[in-house]
């Protein structure tokens, strides 16, 4: 309601107490008209209503109007409430108008930050234009008055600025592509094949760069396994025709590789917020990926002894891309005291039987 000008005045109807209150509850219905007498936020409409029990016309509360959404922050006596408001009242005047809807919309990614860091996404997410980097990394974007982790803190707040200003396309194309950045630094990554003379070499790191760019030649397994953590090369079983690439993490803008199209792919990564962060990421770049083993029954089975408390969680927000069942899973986790299952603490027969049982669905 708070993105929409013709959502106000708002008017909230008053229930009208029957004939039957008005003689069994007489003292509860004064106390209601009392009430609605000392309420100062908004208009109170009153109207007289006719009882048979009555000899005269009673007057009493109708509807209430809120004209503004003040009003209706005052209404709520809400101190959360309240701050938010305050909150966007201050960006929202600092902002270009197509860049309002999402910072209402997107309330939970603004909470929990200081208003020099948000005024300065907003400043930024004004001023930025496709290919901005040319060529650079985020983190050396000069003349913006940022950090130079500023894009790491900010990453996803940034994303849904720019789609208000560009259409989505930020989010489809991933914010290195859209503004033609390098990734911060070298990351690299683990090919493993995990079928003998598949590949020339049993290991090899390779950059996520470098992947993003690869030839379709290269790499010729119609399957790919992604998996967040370098540690878990033990727990992969033997699979015909398929390579795993580990440790991506957050480095995920290299799924869109045009190498990739057509391929089945899977993706396995811890239980816990930031792993469904990660692949809620994975799937907004591949859509028809297959999440393996990451879901509440095992966690549930094997969370006990294991599961650890998740030291800062990825967020209130539930990221786009997740399943129903895995929206729940995530929401299931932040209520957990221990929301933590690290992905090399599930048995290494369980892993095999879960990716072999993932390959024969394909067949």
């Amino acid at each position: 309601m708070l993105t929409t000008v013709d959502a106000w005045p708002r008017q909230y109807a008053i229930g009208l107490p029957s004939a039957r209150d008005l003689t069994a509850t007489p003292t509860a219905i004064r106390e209601h008209v009392a009430r609605w007498q000392q309420v100062s936020v908004g208009e109170v409409v009153w109207r007289d209503v006719n009882y048979r029990a009555s000899s005269e016309p009673l007057r009493l509360p109708s509807y209430w109007i809120l004209q503004r959404p003040s009003d209706w922050i005052r209404a709520t006596a809400d101190r959360q409430i309240a701050a938010d408001f305050a909150l966007l009242e201050y960006l929202i005047g600092q902002s270009l108008p197509e860049l309002r809807d999402a910072l209402i919309t997107h309330l939970k990614l603004l909470q929990g930050r200081s208003r020099e860091e948000l005024l300065a996404a907003v400043v930024l997410a004004a001023r930025l234009t496709p290919g901005e980097a040319q060529g650079r990394p985020l983190r050396l974007l000069a003349g913006h008055g940022v950090d130079t982790k500023f894009f790491e803190r900010n990453r996803q707040l940034m994303i849904r600025l720019l789609d208000a200003r560009f259409g989505d396309v930020v989010s489809e194309q991933g914010l290195h592509a859209f503004l033609d950045a390098t990734p911060d630094g070298e990351h690299w990554l683990l090919l493993v094949p995990l079928q003998r003379d598949l590949l020339p070499f049993d290991v090899q790191q390779v950059r996520s760069q470098e992947l993003a760019t690869l030839p379709a030649h290269v790499i010729r397994a119609s399957r790919i396994i992604v998996v967040e953590n370098r540690q878990c090369r033990h727990l992969l079983p033997e699979l015909d025709d398929t390579i795993a690439i580990l440790g991506s993490g957050l480095d995920l803008d290299w799924l869109r590789a045009e190498w990739l199209d057509g391929k089945d792919i899977a993706y396995w990564g811890d239980m816990d917020t930031w792993g469904l962060n990660m692949l809620a990421q994975a799937r907004q770049h591949r859509g028809s990926l297959t999440a393996i083993l990451m879901d509440r029954q095992t966690f549930d089975q094997y969370a006990e002894g294991n599961a650890v408390t998740e030291p800062v969680g990825a967020g209130e927000e539930l990221p786009d891309g997740l399943g129903v069942e895995e929206r729940a899973l995530y929401r299931g986790l932040q209520l957990c005291e221990r929301g933590r299952l690290e992905q090399e603490y599930l048995p290494s027969a369980v892993v095999h039987e879960a990716f072999e049982r993932w390959v024969a669905s394909l067949t």
